[in-house]
C-alpha cells in the first residue's frame, strides 16, 4: 500500500465514519438491535469503521479478515449457545461483511 493511500485511510477514518454515521444513527441502530436480540437467543452487533489505522492499515488487511479480527477480539461468538452475528462495515473500501449464526427462541 503506497504512502498516499495510508495517509488518506488515517485522515478519512473518523471524519467518513461521523459522515456516514452521525451519533442519532448509530443510536437507533443500536436501539433496533437491541429490540431484535428480544427474539432471539444471540447477540447481533454492528461495528462500523470509517478506514483502517494501526497494524490492519499497515497489513492492508482484507474487509473480511478485518471483520473476523473484530468478531474474534469482541467475543461475539460467546453467548450461552455460542451463537452471534456481526455485521462489520468498512466504509473506506466500500466493503461490508455479514457472519455468525442466530438461534430463535424454541428451536
Amino acid at each position: 500500500m503506497g504512502i498516499k493511500r495510508i495517509g488518506k485511510h488515517l485522515v478519512e477514518h473518523r471524519w467518513r465514519l461521523r459522515r456516514v454515521f452521525p451519533p442519532a444513527v448509530l443510536d437507533r441502530i443500536e436501539r433496533a438491535i437491541k429490540a431484535g436480540e428480544t427474539t432471539h437467543t444471540g447477540q447481533l452487533r454492528f461495528v462500523v469503521e470509517g478506514a483502517l489505522d494501526g497494524a490492519p492499515l499497515v497489513r492492508d488487511q482484507p474487509a473480511r479478515e478485518r471483520a473476523l479480527d473484530v468478531f474474534s477480539h469482541l467475543r461475539i461468538w460467546d453467548t450461552a449457545h455460542n451463537n452471534g452475528v456481526l455485521i462489520y462495515l468498512l466504509l473506506f473500501r466500500r466493503r461490508a461483511a455479514l457472519g455468525g449464526h442466530l438461534q430463535r427462541h424454541g428451536s
